[in-house]
This record gives C-alpha cells, sequence and structure tokens, in this order.
C-alpha cells in the first residue's frame, strides 16, 4: 500500500541545495568577478540574480558563497531591511559570519577555513551601514536574498532612500575602501527596485535571470538523491523519467520530488516499485500545489480569476501585457485598486516581468491558476 503524502512533511525545498548541478555559467562569471575585486577592490559590484520563486536563488547563493569562501572572501548575509541600521547590521553580519563559517567548514572540499582571517566588520561604533562594511579587512562578500524587499527604501523620500541609495552605490562602484561584492537575489521586480535606488546598469555578466535547470541538470539531481540519500537499487531510469515529467526543470519542484523519492525508496530498503512511485507522484503533487497556494496567499479569489482570464489567450512564449492583465484586474476590483494587486502579484512572484511583457513563471502554476480559475 502507498504511504499517504503526509508522511513527506519532513521535506526541505528552500535553502542551500543538498546536490547542486548546473549554473556552470553564472558561477563562472562570479567567480571571475572576485578575481578582480581581489586584486582591485575597485572593480566591486553588484551581482544581481532574479528569478520567479522556486527558481533556486537561494540555493545559487550558498554556491557563491562556497566559492567567495575559497577565495579567502567573508561571507555575510544583510538583511534588506536592517540595512540602515549600523548598530544592527553590525551585529547580524558577524552573527552572519560565524553561521557561514560553521557550514563552509563541514569538509568542503577547497576551502580551508583556517585561512580565513578577513575581519568582516570593525568595532561596531560606526555611525552609517557604509563605515561598517568599510570598518573590516580583507575581501566581503554580501548576501541579500529577498532583494525587493528592498522597494519600500526606494520608494522612499528623504534619509532612509539616501541612505541606502549612498551605500549601494559605494559597493556597486566599488568606493567602499576594501573589495566588496553584494551579492543579490530577488524577484522579477528587483532589477527596477535597484533602477529606482539609482542603480541601473550592471558590469557584463553580473545581472542573471535564472530560469530552469536543463534536463541533464534535472536529471543528476533526481538521481543523486535516490542513490546517494534514498539507496536505490539497480536502474533508476524509469523512476527519474517519471518524476522529471512532473517537475519541468524548475529547481524547487525537482528538490520537492526528489526528497519525497528518497524518503520512498529509503523506506522501501532501495526496492524501487510502482506502487512506491505512484505515492511520490501523489506526495509531489500535493507539495507542488501548496507551493502554489503559498505564492498566492493574499490574492483573494476574484484576483485569482482575474489572472486566469487574463492569461487564457496567449502567445506562444505564453507571455501577456501589462494593459491586458490590468484590464481583468480593474473589472475585478476597479481602477483604484487594480494596481495595488497588480503590484502585489509581482512581488509574490505570481507575475513575472519579461521584456516588457508579463508571465505567470512556473507552467504548471500557469496550469493551476487557469485549471482552477479560468
Amino acid at each position: 500500500m502507498a504511504d499517504s503524502a503526509d508522511q513527506y512533511h519532513d521535506i526541505e525545498d528552500r535553502g542551500k541545495a543538498e546536490h547542486f548541478h548546473g549554473r556552470e555559467e553564472i558561477l563562472g562569471n562570479f567567480h571571475r568577478r572576485l578575481n578582480r575585486v581581489k586584486k582591485d577592490a575597485r572593480k566591486g559590484t553588484t551581482f544581481l540574480i532574479q528569478a520567479a520563486p522556486g527558481a533556486g536563488k537561494t540555493a545559487l547563493l550558498a554556491e557563491c558563497a562556497r566559492i567567495a569562501a575559497a577565495e579567502q572572501f567573508a561571507v555575510a548575509a544583510v538583511d534588506p531591511y536592517k540595512i540602515l541600521n549600523p548598530r544592527v547590521l553590525h551585529k547580524s553580519i558577524h552573527k552572519s559570519w560565524k553561521n557561514w563559517r560553521r557550514w563552509l567548514a563541514q569538509g568542503k572540499v577547497g576551502i580551508d577555513i583556517g585561512l580565513l582571517t578577513a575581519e568582516v566588520a570593525g568595532g561596531g561604533a560606526a555611525e552609517t551601514s557604509l563605515e561598517v562594511i568599510e570598518s573590516g579587512k580583507g575581501g566581503l562578500l554580501l548576501l541579500l536574498d529577498e532583494a525587493q524587499s528592498l522597494d519600500d527604501l526606494a520608494a522612499g523620500k528623504g534619509i532612509p532612500f539616501m541612505g541606502a541609495k549612498s551605500m549601494l552605490t559605494a559597493i556597486h562602484n566599488g568606493e567602499a575602501d576594501r573589495p566588496v561584492i553584494l551579492l543579490a537575489a530577488g524577484l522579477s521586480a528587483t532589477k527596477q527596485v535597484f533602477s529606482d535606488l539609482k542603480i541601473s546598469r550592471f558590469k557584463a555578466g553580473c545581472y542573471v535571470e535564472l530560469g530552469p535547470l536543463s534536463t541533464k541538470e534535472e536529471r543528476k539531481v533526481i538521481k543523486d538523491w535516490l542513490t546517494q540519500d534514498g539507496g536505490a537499487e539497480g536502474d533508476t531510469t524509469m523512476w527519474i523519467d517519471t518524476i522529471a515529467a512532473e517537475t519541468y526543470g524548475w529547481p524547487q519542484h525537482v528538490a520537492t520530488y526528489a526528497q519525497i523519492a528518497a524518503l520512498q525508496v529509503q523506506r522501501a530498503k532501495g526496492k524501487m516499485t510502482s506502487t512506491g512511485l505512484q505515492a511520490v507522484l501523489e506526495a509531489g503533487r500535493v507539495e507542488r500545489t501548496k507551493f502554489y497556494e503559498s505564492r498566492a496567499d493574499g490574492l483573494q479569489e476574484h484576483h485569482r480569476k482575474a489572472i486566469a482570464h487574463a492569461f487564457a489567450e496567449v502567445r506562444e512564449d505564453h507571455t501577456q501585457t501589462g494593459l491586458v492583465i490590468m484590464r481583468q484586474l480593474i473589472k475585478a476590483v476597479g481602477e483604484a485598486k487594480a494596481d495595488t494587486v497588480f503590484k502585489f502579484a509581482l512581488h509574490k512572484g505570481v507575475l513575472d516581468f519579461r521584456n516588457g511583457r508579463y508571465a505567470i513563471p512556473i507552467p504548471s502554476m500557469r496550469d493551476w491558476f487557469l485549471e482552477n480559475y479560468f
């Protein structure tokens, strides 16, 4: 008898990837930029990764952190809501670096943590956030996840806006008096947020729009989970083929289905049965729906119906104009509220901005909207 879906509740589909494959070109560009900054602090800049939910932004940040640590850069995460508070920023950078050192030290090949002597930030007496960053020594990689959350600062005026602009511009232009790279990741509105903060031009290779994994990369991830974590015995091809047909190459889906498959095979002591595979598919579909519900959370049913109707008829690339989407939203909520709902859908990653048009970024999420709300 197949296991019920709720027996797979302990899977992890966010954060550092247990089995990471692909993104070689992006990682190569990032590594080259690190080497330039290492030789000349004036080459410091912003490296921006923009993508829809579940595309693997956070996992990619972790891989970049490994590379930076191997190049003797300190690594620290910064909170978009705390970057303008020098005292809080100072404490959070130190705490973050301790956590990253602990993780990187766990047998990661090619990284000698003992050589990492860079001082992340100085004595904490700085009056501005930029001074906190400048007060340390050696190379520093700042990780800014969920960077679209800077939109409140970008939309504001006065001291907060000027403070954020000043700090981010100094890092972006290599004016931080030490080798610093800001590695930012966020949803599709993030590049516009940086533009609003007067950072609109990125150096070659330093802006990435993250998409799905290639078929080869996707299959490697699934196989690693099945064999290394699940202890699968025999040929895994049929299981990989079947799971890959459900995941669309989308990293979040790949990680979810593959972990469920590993748990199923582990419980079956390495055996890959047809009943077990069916249990994996059922549980994976449940988790996939939960993911879409979490992205759409905050959008009421009539909002969701308006979005579904806007995407009922689209061109081959499945994109739609902002005008068509707004027309549907105006019908649903009126002109005064339509723009607010539109921006909320962007902020949640339900909509993705692509070359002047908009898309529901994950193919299966688009299908879910049409099946449930059209």
